[in-house]
């Protein structure tokens, strides 16, 4: 993911005026709660498309593939009609025809397909929208909203997400996790790589090779510091694939600060002019990992509770972890960093893992799944409560 910069963003005076008339309508309609409401669907239009394409390219806001001959959607990042779980209440009909609110997703990201192996990836993004705290009504201000899907419009969001060396999108652990996220146990990177199935397939795949190729052209740039043909090749080859409008360049962009630190020349006058989108690999990123004394301040990922338990529970640098879902039985592996492996993707956190598991967005994995330690099975809860109660 990398940031789009949608503050300049405008349509068209016609288009603007034409989408005034369509929202007064619906400001009629929405007086009458039992009223179902219709939308026209000018965000289809090449007026609005064009110029989002503008921004960034042809490619996916979200996980940054090309729109090739695949089909893509002019997205609202917050529903216009719906809001999944909440059938109760509208979604966000106000913003249905203001471009500040539109994402150009792929149809991957947008309405699923994606695959993990031989198992779906889920339904994607579509309406679902949930939030870390109370939502937004009508005429009300956004700012105050706190969505667990990471926007791409929000530099700070697209800064949360990093790499490692298999391609897999993942949480960069020098950016501690938010308040919010304590207080939830959930981790927002972790929500919105399984939501939009981010680590699928074709992305990790395409992204581990990518992150190959740049740093071996990193290597022949320094290697090759008095051969200025073969430099200047391997310069413009790495500029090309780390550009903001690139395929998957936020990975690129984290793979050549990779390989500058491994030459250890991040500070040397070969330092390349790239920027980072993510880190590759988090050890040797030159972040710090966030404060983690304590499970009590410590809530939302294994780190801490995985330190606690006797060494010899990973001997074989793994435990199994089981749950019960809707679906039946549920499996994951917690590795002796902290990390649960499903479907053969590395997450974070015990919620994000049950839901990729289970395919419910409400499940606590704190409570879901349990694992066996000196012949005891237990729940991660019960031993999360148990640690904090040994630290008090």
């Amino acid at each position: 993911m990398r940031h789009v910069d949608n503050s300049g963003l405008t349509a068209p005076q016609k288009w603007a005026d034409r989408a005034a008339k369509e929202l007064k309508k619906l400001q009629e309609d929405a007086e009458d709660a039992n009223k179902q409401l219709s939308f026209r669907e000018m965000w289809r239009e090449d007026a609005i498309r064009d110029r989002l394409i503008a921004l960034i390219g042809e490619k996916c806001w979200y996980c940054e593939t090309r729109f090739v001959r695949s089909p893509y959607h002019v997205d609202h990042y917050r529903p216009k009609s719906v809001v999944v779980g909440e059938a109760e209440r509208r979604g966000y009909w106000w913003l249905a025809y203001d471009p500040a609110n539109y994402r150009l997703a792929c149809h991957h990201c947008n309405s699923g397909g994606a695959r993990y192996g031989n198992q779906s990836a889920g339904p994607g993004k579509g309406a679902r929208f949930p939030l870390l705290g109370q939502r937004a009504s009508e005429g009300e201000s956004l700012q105050g909203e706190l969505p667990v899907l990471l926007d791409p419009v929000v530099a700070e969001d697209a800064e949360l997400i990093g790499f490692d060396r298999q391609g897999h999108a993942r949480r960069r652990p020098e950016h501690p996790y938010s308040d919010d996220e304590l207080a939830r146990d959930l981790c927002r990177v972790d929500e919105t790589i399984r939501m939009l199935a981010l680590n699928s397939d074709l992305l990790t795949e395409s992204r581990s090779t990518l992150i190959e190729r740049v740093e071996g052209l990193v290597r022949l740039y320094l290697a090759n510091g008095g051969n200025t043909g073969v430099a200047l090749y391997a310069r413009t080859e790495i500029d090309c694939l780390t550009r903001t409008t690139a395929e998957w360049s936020a990975a690129a962009a984290a793979a050549e600060r990779l390989a500058l630190l491994a030459h250890d020349r991040s500070g040397d006058d070969a330092a390349l002019v790239g920027g980072a989108g993510g880190d590759v690999d988090a050890s040797t990123s030159g972040g710090t990992e966030p404060p983690a004394a304590t499970a009590a301040g410590h809530r939302v990922d294994l780190r801490t509770l995985v330190a606690s338990l006797p060494a010899e529970a990973f001997s074989a640098g793994r435990v199994a972890l089981t749950g019960q879902g809707k679906r039946g039985p549920a499996r994951a592996t917690l590795m002796a960093d902290g990390s649960i492996i499903c479907f053969q993707r590395p997450l974070d956190t015990p919620t994000s893992a049950a839901r990729l598991a289970t395919g419910d967005d409400q499940v606590d994995g704190w409570t879901f799944w349990s694992l066996t330690v000196d012949g005891t099975t237990r729940t991660l809860s019960d031993l999360r409560d148990s640690l904090i109660a040994q630290a008090g």
